[in-house]
């Protein structure tokens, strides 16, 4: 297919108007869908969210999304709802055949919508997030219609709700006690069967291109189908009558023999599918023009009328681009135009394509100038119009210029491109897109790109007039120009660039360009290259350009360029005299510079003693001075190499204006070796320090010792070594020493004043060591084998430590204990750990460096140990000891008596109390507990435990007070007591119900019980009606067994339900049980014989009606009957029984009974029921006969019943496609036989709509009978 070739619809026509002009869902008319090849319309991408805010965090779902996705969640939902309400419907129907309402069912329903909706908003689904307002208000309306169903209140609604819960649910009990289907007996469609359907022949008509469809030939759409509708006829002879709208010529076009053989083909095709005589052919059509149908002839050579409007066949609409230069600049204009072709007025729609950003536009009403169309005007009337009766020049296709000449404002590719093409009739050419799956490469006359440049701009950077270039003279250098572009930059790009120049020397007082004037170019490969200036001058830029497009020139644009004079050095120096022996200690130099700063002065300095080397002098200025003081005596030659300023850089001639010599002989001196600037002593320490000496010895050393204020000098002599060692005397007093050099003396005789000096920090006092005080004492009572911390005391140290203090333990069990044991300790207050108890003595103290002392008075600590707890039983008389030292027994209780004994306990309370219980019954195992208590007092309580009968055994195997936990005692004590039993009483089948009959006045049932302890035993019975009276008590004594039975009195029961519980039991050991309220029971139920009662007093049923009774008694019920010569038993779980008759017969009510009481009840209650009448036209079938207007046919009713009948039959309008049937007219009529003929000669359909006998009735006409039994229609 040719690519440029416009997509067409199945039919093989482009698509009508009403296709191709729908409006497109609501969206900016700038965003109008284009529909692809497929004709299948897709919905364009959603708009960028580019300032959308951002939203707010949600939370999530209590299901994960991951797990149960956001929709399934919310039909699940929807799901549980629906089955909700389902069940609520059907507990409705139950209500409803009660007749009656439940308030069960409505509490019911009430707590199953507040679980239900208030539960739904904490599982967070997405869309169902119900706000608590909304939540409330669907409980309530929900709580509202529970009222209305589960009350059954008439509503007027509720007739079309039950008839939607039988939708769903239409199934009874009959009286074969088999679920059947109501609706299918009520609506037995075989009851009214057949239909008689007359049609009236209509004449016959044909019509061309009723849908008055637009047809276009070209761009690939070489035959068009236009459809010709005939009724009721075949034609055998066609003719069309065809305007030539180029020529302006008529033409007669009449179907072929082959053409008109289809016709009749598809003729016979629609009557074998019902339509009814109307059918359709498709005329293919080859040229453009007008074509209406000139004459049709049926087969009794008869004109057919027609009913034709024009139809338009044009040449389908086009366009092209014409094509324009692809090269822009930013801000040119597009100067495009587009030839469309069709006709008019024409709309082309076209896109324009920015950096990839579609953005579409089109231009409607396009038409040449002077231009009118009929079609323009007022609406043309239906009527039949002929070729000659009209001039249809303005159909003919024209060709009209569009003109697109807007600013391109955006850099990058554009690209124009027609996407379809309108003319006036609504044909639609759609050019293939790009986007589009499959999508071939659209014609090259059908878009046209474009390369829309960015213009350059151009700016000099870091020089300006008042900021110039500096460079040597001869020397070249860049033009700084800074080439850019708005947007991205591109590098490998060439630029051209112009400039003006003017000499330094010609240039205006002002400093702009003169009257010499000279022009310069250069092309910059990249946006890096700059041009290579050399003359000094101002230079100013005048224009860029790249690609064709000239840029802009951006301030600054000018640069002057200068060549500044070569830098000179002038050099004044003098020597530096030594004050006292009058030797030269070094030079003092002047530098004068004149140049641009700053400058670099690079000079060599060489002696006798050392190789030359090279030294720098950086200077800001224009003037420097500098000192030149070698350490060592020696000759010193300095000679200046080099003179470097901000432009250049010159070598000095090897003159002697730049050489300087001189002879220096330094002073002596003297110093401290190096070491820590302060040195720590102990009292009475003597310290070292060594001293340096430069110079000619021998030498004269002088110094001095300062301590608080106070200045003690020394001196030595005739000292011919370098190194000198000062020795001090024994430091007796404490504090900061500082030893300073005064001065030094070599054999020149020049006193050289010096300032080193040495610190020396001296301790005031030695260390000492001492115990510290706990609560005021140096002695404290602990727990046995804990440790205690005895506080130190170290004073007189300095620092953190660590000091070493020696200590023992005088009266240690362990003798290496008592021997010498040592303590690191890390600071002045520190302790020493102790378990033991004795006395502790401190023995020595010292630190890293001195030894400390001790004083007697503070150095021993006493620690001693608190007594442990102990446990005692107070003396009681239920208490007795046992040839066992530890083990006591106390007096016998019954089960569940309240006992208990006292303790007596000494130490430090509060106390705390671990003791084991034993329990050994007499038949199972042994179990054993562990408990636990706390007394603040010397004495505790301790209940006894008495829940079961057996042995108790009591050992106490831990006490712990308050100073004391770790559960240690010499011995348990034990305490044993015995708990017997408490007696039992129970039923051997509790729950059991005893059924009696009010009239079995001799029967006498007995209650078996069971009883466990010693007999003789006492039992007290409860008896409680259920009328709601007070419980009456039944008392039995000295019952000698553990198994009886209790007879209940008569004079104890009364009509309907009693409940027998045993309330209290004793033994012979007068322990005795009170049993629970809710405890045990057996029934005994005293009933009345069950009765049945009809609803309604007729005998005569119809099949589909309900036959209802009312029952008195306990249900379940049971009820006998007879049916169709058959014995059956039915069940009703109320008080209600109800069955639907679902065929004819006698119906007999046997016998009743009910499951509380098993009384029977015998009863005979007949019924009879009917069959339903039923009626039959035109033998059942559907018949269907065609007849001319004025004739008339027979329509035979058969009837199946008891006489007499009456029927309703109705008159409707035949059934057509698309049409629904209408009732036309209702007839009654009365048959005393099983069948009777009528004859009608109106066209419609006939057919039966009620029926009835002499019994039942039956009607199609609605659902008014379907509770209210088959007799309730009337005439």
């Amino acid at each position: 297919m040719n690519p440029g070739m416009p997509a067409v619809g199945a039919g093989g026509f482009p698509r009508a108007p009403a296709q191709a002009q729908a409006p497109p869902p609501a969206q900016p008319p700038a965003q109008n869908p284009r529909l692809p090849q497929d004709g299948i319309a897709r919905n364009p991408l959603p708009a960028a969210p580019e300032n959308a805010p951002a939203p707010a965090p949600s939370t999530d779902p209590l299901i994960p999304l991951t797990i149960i996705d956001a929709p399934t969640q919310r039909f699940y939902a929807c799901a549980i709802w629906v089955a909700l309400l389902g069940w609520r419907f059907y507990d409705w129907i139950q209500i409803l055949e009660g007749n009656g309402g439940s308030f069960y069912f409505f509490c019911k329903w009430i707590l199953v919508d507040f679980v239900f909706f208030f539960s739904l908003p904490s599982l967070r689904i997405p869309w169902l997030e119900l706000s608590a307002p909304t939540v409330s208000t669907l409980f309530f309306i929900h709580l509202v219609f529970n009222w209305l169903l589960m009350f059954n209140i008439p509503v007027p609604w509720q007739g079309w709700l039950l008839g939607l819960a039988k939708v769903f649910y239409d199934k009874e009990l009959a009286i074969s006690e088999h679920n059947v289907k109501v609706s299918s007996i009520l609506h037995n469609s075989s009851l009214i069967m057949g239909k008689q359907i007359i049609n009236i022949l209509p004449e016959g008509s044909a019509l061309l291109n009723p849908e008055k469809h637009p047809y276009c030939l070209g761009q690939g759409q070489n035959v068009a189908s236009v459809p010709i509708y005939f009724n009721a006829t075949v034609p055998v002879e066609v003719e069309l009558l065809r305007f030539d709208l180029e020529a302006d010529s008529h033409e007669v076009v009449k179907l072929s023999r082959k053409e008109i053989r289809e016709i009749s083909k598809q003729s016979a095709r629609s009557v074998e599918d019902g339509n009814l005589g109307i059918y359709r052919y498709n005329i293919a059509v080859k040229k453009p023009g007008v074509y209406q149908l000139n004459k049709v002839l049926d087969e009794y050579k008869l004109e057919v009328q027609r009913i034709s409007e024009p139809t338009f066949v044009v040449p389908c609409p086009r366009a092209r681009v014409r094509t324009a230069q692809s090269a822009k600049c930013l801000g040119d204009l597009s100067d495009l135009s587009l030839d469309v072709y069709g006709t008019p007025p024409l709309k082309i729609v076209y896109s324009r394509t920015i950096n990839g950003k579609d953005h579409s536009f089109h231009f409607q009403s396009l038409q040449p100038d002077g231009f009118s169309s009929p079609l323009l005007g007022p609406q043309r009337s239906s009527s039949v119009l002929f070729p000659e009766d009209e001039d249809y020049s303005w159909a003919r296709s024209q060709t009209v210029e569009v003109g697109l000449n807007e600013s391109m404002t955006a850099a990058g590719e554009w690209q124009y491109s027609i996407d379809e093409v309108h003319d006036i009739f609504g044909n639609v050419i759609q050019y293939p897109q790009p986007e589009e799956p499959d999508a071939k490469p659209k014609p090259k006359h059908l878009y046209q790109n474009f390369i829309v440049r960015e213009r350059p701009r151009a700016t000099i950077v870091g020089c300006n007039p008042h900021n110039p270039l500096k460079v040597a003279k001869g020397k070249t250098t860049r033009l700084p120009i800074k080439i850019g572009r708005p947007g991205r930059t591109p590098e490998g790009v060439s630029h051209i660039l112009t400039w003006q120049f003017s000499p330094i020397d010609t240039l205006t007082k002002s400093g702009d360009h003169g009257d010499v004037i000279e022009y310069g170019s250069f092309t910059a490969k990249n946006v890096n290259d700059q041009p290579s200036i050399t003359a000094p001058g101002l230079y100013t830029l005048k224009s860029v350009s790249c690609d064709s497009c000239e840029g802009e020139i951006e301030e600054p644009s000018s640069c002057l360029l200068l060549n500044p004079l070569e830098p000179t050095l002038t050099i004044q120096s003098e020597e530096i005299p030594d004050k006292c022996a009058g030797n030269s200690i070094g030079l003092r130099v002047n530098l004068d510079m004149i140049g641009t700063p700053p400058f670099r002065i690079g000079y060599t300095v060489s002696s006798d003693t050392e190789p030359g080397r090279k030294e720098t002098i950086e200077i800001r200025g224009l003037r420097q001075q500098i000192d030149l003081l070698p350490r060592s005596a020696g000759r010193y030659q300095y000679r200046f190499r080099r003179l470097e300023d901000a432009i250049y850089s010159v070598p000095l001639p090897l003159s002697d204006e730049y050489y300087l010599e001189q002879n220096v002989k330094p002073p002596a001196t003297a110093y401290f070796t190096k070491g820590p600037s302060t040195i720590n002593a102990c009292l009475e320490q003597q310290v070292n320090l060594d001293v340096n000496l430069l110079g000619d010895g021998p030498f004269t050393l002088e110094w001095e010792m300062v301590h608080e204020g106070k200045r003690k000098s020394e001196k030595a002599t005739g000292i011919t070594s370098n190194v000198f060692t000062i020795e001090t005397s024994r430091l007796s007093a404490g504090g900061e020493y500082t030893l300073a050099l005064k001065s030094i003396q070599d054999k020149t005789g020049c006193r050289i004043f010096l300032k080193e000096e040495m610190k020396i920090s001296v301790r005031r006092q030695q260390p000492r060591a001492a115990f510290g005080a706990i609560d005021g004492k140096r002695t404290t009572t602990i727990v046995e084998a804990t440790e205690v911390k005895l506080p130190l005391k170290l004073s007189g140290v300095s620092g953190d430590g660590p000091y070493i203090v020696g200590y023992r333990n005088l009266n240690s069990s362990d003798p290496d204990r008592r021997d010498r044991q040592v303590r690191t300790a890390m600071s002045s207050n520190d302790f020493i750990p102790a378990k033991e108890q004795g006395i502790y003595e401190i023995i020595d103290v010292r630190d890293e460096r001195c030894r400390g002392i001790i004083n007697p008075q503070t150095s021993t600590f006493e620690v001693k140990w608190f007594p442990r707890p102990e446990l005692t039983f107070s003396p009681s008389d239920a208490i007795q000891p046992t040839e066992s030292n530890h083990k006591f027994i106390k007096k016998d209780v019954c089960e569940g008596d309240v006992d208990g004994f006292e303790v007596a306990l000494q130490g430090s309370p509060p106390y705390h109390v671990e003791y084991e219980i034993k329990h050994k019954p007499k038949t199972g195992s042994v179990s054993v507990a562990r408990k636990e208590f706390d007394a603040a007092l010397g004495k505790a309580a301790i209940p006894l435990d008495t829940a079961k009968a057996g042995l108790y055994s009591y050992t106490f195997s831990s006490l712990s007070d308050n100073l004391y936990n770790d559960k240690q005692r010499s011995a348990p004590l034990t305490l044993e007591q015995t708990v017997n039993a408490k007696p039992s009483a129970s039923f051997v089948k509790p729950g059991q119900t005893f059924k009696m009959c009010m009239s079995d006045d001799d029967q006498k049932e007995s209650i078996p019980i069971k009883l466990e302890g010693k007999a003789p035993f006492y039992v007290e019975v409860e008896i409680k009606h259920h009328a709601g009276n007070l419980p009456e008590v039944f008392r039995i004594p000295n019952i000698q067994t553990n198994n009886y039975g209790i007879q209940v009195p008569r004079q104890y029961l009364k009509l309907g339900g009693q409940q027998i519980r045993i309330r209290k039991v004793r033994d012979d050991r007068g322990c005795q049980s009170k049993m629970d309220t809710g405890g045990a029971v057996v029934h005994i139920q005293l009933y009345e014989a069950p009765a049945i009662y009809p609803l309604e007093q007729r005998s005569d049923y119809c099949v589909g009606e309900r036959i209802a009774y009312t029952l008195s008694g306990t249900p379940p019920f049971e009820v006998h009957y007879d049916f169709a010569g058959k014995q059956m038993k039915a069940k009703s779980q109320t008080t209600n029984f109800r069955r639907i008759a679902e065929s004819p017969g006698d119906f007999t009510i046997t016998s009743i009974s009910d499951k509380g009481s098993e009384c029977r009840a015998a009863v005979n209650l007949s019924k009879t029921i009917h069959p339903m009448p039923s009626v039959k036209i035109s033998k059942g079938r559907v018949i269907q006969v065609d007849i001319h207007e004025g004739s008339e046919v027979e329509i035979l009713f058969e009837f199946w019943g008891t006489p007499p009948f009456e029927f309703t039959y109705t008159r409707s309008t035949n059934a057509r496609k698309g049409q629904k049937s209408q009732v036309l007219e209702t007839r009654h009529d009365i048959s005393y036989e099983h069948s009777k003929v009528i004859t009608a000669s109106l066209e419609g359909t006939y057919e039966v709509v009620a029926i009835k006998d002499q019994h039942c009735a039956f009607s199609t006409m609605g659902s008014e009978s379907r509770d209210k039994g088959q007799k309730s229609l009337k005439y």
